[in-house]
């Protein structure tokens, strides 16, 4: 579909952040996103029965039209309580991307998607893992220096002792484009900084509910790396370059989703309901 000239112009001032050697290769990188917020009912069968998307006379139309040819087909699967299916209003993070197509025109699609809540930083959430030290991570010099904005996401391993046993980024996805060795560089800068900090976090473990007696608790942490300090409007379109993704040694769960989660949260791994089938048509939308 053809975007507004301002999606285009987007894409523009991301590419003109970077040194890539030629304009051509920069469009072949650079793609936008934004992120939605809202809630999602779900029947007892796993199918869809409402949806709400928040803030939507912020939301351009046509992503509003691509979220609702696709999110009231999905299936999920039945959350059982008591031993039974029952309905669930969940809430929904939505990665929705534009990817240039040629010809000045852009697919736009659902990337990714998570649902269920975040934990709450509060003494009276005793469910489950609550962060007790979480110093934040130093800008690093070597993406300082090539502009290199981005959010990592990373998955840690907590003991009983509250304290990090093991930590995996699955993914670093940036803000601006480049040589391959620039954006290389920029992603395992930030990579080594997020690990570094990361290690000497403190967590406190459930001690109370279905987790309280395990041995381990694995949650994901996506943490925001900026210069500038702006928030994005919300609605508005953004400077995108994704990374690999990668799982966790010790984790099961697929990574599918992960970077849909909103930095500065702690995400249960396994958490929310489970979506079992595609999000949508990476194609053409």
């Amino acid at each position: 579909m053809r975007m507004k000239w301002w999606l285009a112009a987007c894409l523009l001032v991301l590419a003109g952040m970077s040194t890539a050697s030629t304009r051509e290769e920069m469009r072949k990188q650079a793609e936008a996103s934004m992120l939605l917020s809202g809630s999602i009912d779900i029947e007892p069968d796993g199918s869809v029965s409402a949806y709400a998307v928040d803030q939507r006379e912020k939301v351009p139309p046509y992503v509003l039209a691509n979220v609702e040819r696709h999110v009231p087909g999905w299936r999920f699967q039945p959350v059982v309580v008591d031993g039974r299916a029952a309905p669930v209003r969940a809430k929904m993070t939505l990665r929705v991307v534009a990817r240039p197509a040629g010809g000045g025109d852009f697919h736009v699609f659902i990337s990714s998607a998570s649902f269920g809540e975040r934990t709450k930083d509060s003494k009276d959430d005793t469910d489950r893992v609550v962060g007790v030290y979480l110093k934040p991570p130093v800008f690093p010099e070597a993406a300082y220096e090539l502009g290199g904005e981005g959010v990592v996401y990373m998955v840690l391993r907590i003991g009983r002792d509250g304290k990090v046993t093991d930590a995996s980024v699955e993914q670093v996805n940036l803000l601006v484009v480049g040589h391959q060795r620039q954006v290389e560089r920029i992603r395992r800068a930030l990579t080594i900084e997020t690990l570094r900090v990361a290690k000497n976090w403190r967590f406190r473990p459930p001690t109370t509910g279905d987790e309280a007696g395990e041995d381990a608790w694995s949650v994901r942490v996506p943490v925001s790396y900026q210069i500038r300090g702006e928030k994005v409007a919300y609605g508005a379109w953004q400077g995108y370059l994704p990374g690999p993704r990668q799982r966790a040694p010790w984790v099961d769960h697929g990574v599918d989703g992960n970077d849909a989660l909103l930095a500065g949260g702690i995400y249960p791994v396994g958490g929310g309901v489970t979506l079992l089938t595609r999000l949508a048509d990476t194609s053409g939308s």
